[in-house]
């Protein structure tokens, strides 16, 4: 792939991440890197890990804030984890970093007042650039005026003009679990602003309103990955119709003189996703939440995903990406390293604990001597009760 030159201002990225009392998880306490491969088994809390940075963007969007936030995942009930037994409140702490260097850290505290009410209120919320204190609430105006304690500074553009940056942070968190068929069935996005919409309904219009030459050279880009995967694969590129309606537009090489054409109400499901997918991926944006993005992608396809990934974030913006897999053949690439594999496992007295592939040493040892993440950490993720289902073959 040619290379694609570096945005002038690489984005900010998280470092760090803690939790106690979070869904699956009583606490957790780990390091974060710029691509992050998050595996367990079924029902572990892979999810729900993402899900702590969809409820980060959800603080700042408009129209968003805590009340929303927490009312999106169905109350304070369903957040707080079913398996702490000392507190009830919800915590979250990540640190962050600035590509000049300078590191945040914010912390939210919150919690309803009592155990019938479904009222939240902020506990604490504290902000830290270079280890010096920008906020810490309650404040003196909070205890004035309890009710303050219902909004976060962070999802106040009144609050949160010292530390902005990290607002733009949360906001700019993207998650894609495109679904080809609304993509291919010409449904419109409920969002605002194109490539918001976690089901994708909205990649044409964000693909149609990319600058120009932006625009061509992502596709471009695109186009040299799908050349190398799809079978008879010769052209991509952006048209528009009768109505004015953005199209995706492939051409394959056939027999005839000209290439037969398709636009993407004829594209497979891995083509789309694929496509949704190395776009996202070039984007100077926030860090990007991929679900298991193995979904209809052909095998050859997921043993280059990894590569891919690093590639797309070395020459292009750097944006951080948070992988949750299943695949033995996305994990089998040998460039994944210990740092950058986050282990989810049955904790011993109940929920779920996650740790770096790094703070296992037979894990990280098994890496380091050259064995794959697949090979050396995937069979951790297994669990007694899969022999019901029988000897593999």
């Amino acid at each position: 792939m040619r290379r694609i030159p570096r945005q002038a201002s690489e984005p900010m990225r998280f470092t760090s991440l803690k939790l106690k009392s979070w869904k699956n998880f009583k606490e957790v306490d780990i390091p974060l890197a710029e691509r992050v491969f998050i595996i367990g088994p079924n029902a572990s809390g892979k999810s729900n890990f993402l899900e702590v940075f969809r409820f980060l963007h959800d603080l700042t969007t408009e129209g968003g804030g805590l009340a929303k936030a927490v009312s999106l995942r169905e109350g304070m009930s369903k957040l707080r984890s079913l398996h702490a037994t000392v507190n009830s409140a919800v915590e979250i702490t990540v640190g962050m970093k600035e590509p000049s260097g300078a590191t945040w850290k914010y912390q939210l505290v919150f919690d309803t007042p009592s155990t019938t009410s479904t009222d939240v209120l902020i506990k604490v919320e504290t902000v830290e650039r270079d280890g010096n204190t920008l906020l810490t609430r309650p404040s003196r105006d909070d205890e004035a005026d309890p009710d303050r304690l219902r909004q976060t500074a962070i999802e106040q553009v009144a609050a949160n003009k010292d530390f902005r940056q990290v607002a733009e942070l949360f906001r700019s968190i993207r998650f894609m679990n495109l679904v080809p068929q609304l993509i291919r069935e010409g449904q419109s996005s409920p969002q605002q602003f194109p490539g918001q919409d976690p089901l994708g309904r909205d990649l044409l219009e964000q693909i149609r309103q990319c600058k120009r030459g932006l625009r061509s050279s992502r596709l471009k880009a695109i186009e040299r990955v799908l050349r190398s995967v799809v079978p008879n694969f010769e052209e991509l590129r952006l048209e528009t119709d009768s109505r004015g309606r953005p199209h995706l537009a492939v051409g394959f090489k056939h027999w005839r003189t000209n290439a037969v054409r398709q636009r993407e109400s004829q594209f497979s499901d891995g083509t789309l996703r694929l496509i949704a997918m190395l776009w996202a991926l070039q984007e100077d944006a926030g860090p990007l939440l991929l679900e298991e993005p193995e979904w209809s992608l052909h095998t050859g396809i997921l043993e280059r995903l990894a590569a891919f990934i690093a590639r797309m974030q070395r020459e292009g913006s750097g944006r951080q990406v948070f992988i949750t897999t299943h695949s033995e053949r996305v994990l089998a690439d040998a460039g994944i390293a210990p740092e950058e594999l986050l282990l989810i496992l049955p904790a011993r007295r109940g929920g779920s604990e996650i740790q770096p592939a790094a703070r296992y040493p037979v894990v990280e040892k098994a890496m380091r001597s050259g064995l794959t993440a697949a090979e050396a950490a995937q069979p951790l993720t297994r669990v007694e009760t899969m022999r019901l289902f029988g000897e593999p073959a």
